[in-house]
């Protein structure tokens, strides 16, 4: 008798995607300093993983929380008034 021998196909998995996602939309309302960067690496990792749709939500929400957060645009104009 011939065995069935069939291959499992590995499901789709957008973990870090997700993961971008929800630390950009953290970021959004507390710890931006924090969260955006984390946000940021992921959503990238995400990007060549494959993982399109959450990781480009996931960055969009990254942008959103540091056009929002006072700390980071505080960083970038001060480093933009050193270096004229």
């Amino acid at each position: 008798m011939a065995k069935n021998h069939q291959q499992s196909v590995p499901a789709s998995n957008s973990s870090f995607g997700v993961a971008s996602f929800v630390t950009g939309f953290i970021s959004i309302f507390l710890l931006s300093p924090i969260f955006v960067p984390i946000s940021a690496v992921l959503g990238l990792v995400g990007l060549i993983r494959g993982q399109a749709l959450w990781s480009v939500l996931g960055l969009i929400c990254a942008v959103i929380g540091f056009v929002t957060s006072p700390i980071l645009m505080g960083l970038v104009f001060m480093g933009a008034a050193v270096a004229q």
